[in-house]
């Protein structure tokens, strides 16, 4: 990992190709790994499980991610893999890790460049359900978050229910909403104009993508986030502009 700067996690190899499963259970499709929707599912049939893909040439990643899985329940260990020829006779161990819970993780690497790309997973009979697979470059936004950014703090989203005379019973909660304004001050204009908007049209301001504030110190406080509205991007004197731009999430 090249930096600790927070990271938006949007760009993945599972869009360069149709990713190919070992196996797939009826009503699973592996397809869904890609679709960033925490609700759509790919499932196996037989342990070890692989999907791989074909990207037609070499590309380049430097993160890997699972977010929806039970692959703490079920036991599992997952690998992510990298080849040169469709793993013939090169087959590269690139991360391996089993996790100690059933909540997203994110892991990132040295970039490397590979034109086939693997996640294979090995373990218990049970099979393992996945929501989102995603390899490929993380996209830092190269100043850190301003005073102010709450990482925790939380709205529970459903009713409070009252009696007739307006005494508090208790609240039904269907979920809680985690919603931030992400300021990112001294952000150069060039890489503004570039990147950042380069990623804005493309995946950022229409579909959900994965957001790391502190990929060092709180690696495990990850959210999959929709932008609300726009964003700004203020001028500041040398050049420089400060980033903010508004997105919720369903707290985990």
């Amino acid at each position: 990992m090249a930096t600790d700067y927070p990271k938006c996690l949007h760009e993945s190899r599972l869009d360069d190709a149709t990713p190919a499963a070992s196996t797939t259970a009826t009503g699973y499709d592996v397809l869904n790994l890609r679709d960033f929707r925490p609700y759509t599912w790919w499932k196996p049939i037989a342990l070890p499980a692989t999907v791989t893909i074909n990207c037609g040439s070499a590309k380049a990643s430097d993160y890997w991610m699972v977010y929806g899985h039970d692959l703490y329940t079920q036991g599992c260990t997952v690998e992510l893999r990298a080849s040169t020829d469709n793993f013939a006779a090169s087959d590269v161990l690139i991360d391996s890790y089993t996790p100690t819970s059933n909540d997203p993780f994110v892991r990132h690497f040295a970039s490397v460049s590979y034109r086939y790309w693997r996640l294979k997973i090995t373990g218990a009979a049970t099979m393992p359900s996945l929501a989102i697979f995603a390899v490929g470059v993380a996209m830092d936004i190269p100043a850190y978050l301003s005073e102010g950014f709450d990482p925790v703090g939380r709205q529970p989203m459903g009713g409070v229910n009252r009696s007739e005379l307006g005494h508090p019973i208790g609240r039904t909660t269907d979920w809680e909403q985690w919603s931030e304004t992400l300021n990112f001050p001294t952000v150069s204009w060039s890489w503004a104009r570039s990147t950042w908007l380069a990623a804005w049209e493309a995946h950022l301001r229409d579909d959900p993508f994965v957001f790391q504030w502190d990929p060092t110190g709180h690696a495990d406080e990850v959210y999959l986030v929709s932008v609300e509205g726009g964003f700004k991007t203020p001028h500041q004197a040398g050049g420089y502009c400060t980033l903010s731009f508004n997105v919720t999430a369903v707290a985990s």
